[in-house]
């Protein structure tokens, strides 16, 4: 008697095949919601997608949407218009308020989010492609990509986080940031702009909006509002405010002062543009993982923690919550929701190295180093790598605005394809930094704890590395 036999199927191959029923099951519903033409996109950009993941060439996301949009160029369209869509964009914090408020939601319903990243036109279609049927699409939206995408998505709401200097070479001054997102905004009178009152550049583009949800994030990323983008004229700071305070609102969130800020007027004259008075803020001093944060809003409170570091993660989670919140969900599902948000694209990510334990932090521009900065275990050695990629920005002259006098007399290794320049730069601020090319080179001659405060490109190829090497998952 023949003894029956039981075929084994590898790791790669059963994801392959996961991957290709997917394909089909998604084509499928997209036939049924958008139409032959958009099954058919939907068809051959996942087959690219899978492909690229297939040859190792990435998560396929920007391929896979690249290829569906030239099938039919309405496709982010067609996909979106039976979806409650919220996009998500600023210059720091998409990634982080994206996930938390896609948590939210998935306590109401089915949700398509771009989970990777991948934010602009393309990626935005693929991430829809992969659940054509959910109740909700939660968007990360490049800042520059915000006006082209409100063309083909008509939006419930956008949440605006806060703007600052980034990528010069690229993006230009934020001003002209700031008009754009301002038109972009006037294009949707139908949706609810949830906006950070704590930048007055962020305020200026929410400004004109008929359905505004005023939030007290925090005045971290303030930095850049020196004038105002509307009159021209000097933002001043003062204990007065041109709103009265909601009783049961606090006007300020977290450990902020001197919150109240104007537009400078002449002599004997109202200011004209000025801080709202915030229908949501929060109330916390400890910033640590897990620790718990109080919303306020419309009268009420709940409270619920937060698991991510730093003092900007409380602000995104203050967003996501009004942003929730305004989309039908109870305050109870979206505090919940938030709270098992603990780390996103591999941000805030812990493993361990050769024996040293270590954190995976992401920072791209001078407001986003300063922030992470402060995020930093005072007790553990620091890995801090940068690279010069277009994706960078290749101008890194804004490495000089980056205070890092505070990590004076600890062991800091510097790293990446400008560690070089880095070097240098450290050294001015007197910090004695030795230089390693590799980041991994660089880990492996720390103790037995480590931060990694990586830029984009490096922090991507670090964490490509480390998955294909076994000590981080996807």
């Amino acid at each position: 008697m023949e003894k029956s036999s039981t075929t084994k199927v590898g790791p790669r191959l059963g994801q392959a095949l996961s991957d290709g029923a997917h394909i089909v099951v998604t084509s499928a519903k997209s036939v049924r919601k958008g139409g032959v033409r958009v099954g058919a996109a939907t068809l051959v950009g996942g087959a690219a997608a899978f492909t690229s993941r297939l040859l190792g060439k990435g998560a396929g996301g920007m391929i896979g949407g690249r290829v569906a949009q030239r099938i039919d160029p309405q496709l982010l369209a067609k996909l979106s218009n039976q979806m409650t869509t919220v996009l998500v964009t600023g210059t720091n914090g998409k990634s982080t308020t994206t996930r938390m408020l896609a948590a939210a939601l998935a306590e109401v319903g089915k949700v398509a989010t771009n989970r990777g990243g991948d934010n602009m036109d393309s990626g935005i279609s693929a991430a829809l492609m992969e659940n054509p049927d959910a109740q909700f699409a939660v968007l990360e939206v490049d800042e520059m990509h915000l006006a082209p995408v409100t063309k083909l998505v008509q939006p419930a709401a956008i949440v605006l986080l806060n703007l600052s200097r980034d990528q010069l070479d690229r993006v230009g001054e934020i001003t002209t940031i700031e008009k754009s997102i301002r038109g972009a905004v006037a294009a949707c009178p139908q949706a609810k702009i949830i906006a950070n009152i704590d930048d007055p550049l962020i305020t200026s583009a929410a400004w004109d909006s008929l359905h505004p949800l005023w939030v007290a994030a925090g005045r971290g990323w303030a930095g850049d509002a020196i004038t105002s983008p509307r009159g021209g004229q000097p933002i001043v700071y003062s204990e007065d405010a041109p709103t009265a305070a909601h009783p049961h609102i606090p006007s300020a969130s977290g450990t902020d002062r001197l919150v109240q800020w104007q537009e400078l007027a002449a002599d004997g004259e109202k200011s004209q543009f000025y801080r709202p008075r915030p229908d949501v803020s929060w109330s916390g001093t400890d910033f640590r993982v897990g620790a718990k944060i109080t919303i306020h809003y419309e009268g009420a409170k709940v409270t619920f923690p937060v698991n991510l570091p730093g003092r900007a993660n409380r602000g995104n989670a203050a967003q996501a919550f009004a942003a929730a919140l305004a989309l039908g969900a109870t305050p109870a599902a979206a505090g919940h929701g938030i709270a098992k948000v603990s780390e996103v694209a591999g941000r805030y990510a812990t493993f361990t190295w050769n024996g040293t334990t270590a954190r995976m932090l992401l920072a791209k521009n001078p407001a986003g180093w300063q922030e992470s900065l402060s995020m930093l275990d005072p007790t553990a050695d620091l890995v801090v790598a940068v690279n010069g990629q277009v994706a960078d920005g290749i101008d890194l002259s804004w490495l000089w605005d980056v205070d890092f006098a505070q990590l004076a007399g600890r062991k800091v290794w510097a790293s990446g394809e400008r560690g070089a320049d880095l070097v240098v730069r450290l050294a001015y601020a007197g910090v004695d930094a030795s230089y390693t090319e590799n980041p991994l080179s660089a880990l492996a001659q720390t103790t037995s704890c480590a931060d990694m405060l990586l830029n984009y490109t490096s922090f991507r190829d670090c964490r490509r590395e480390l998955i294909a090497k076994g000590a981080l998952h996807e």
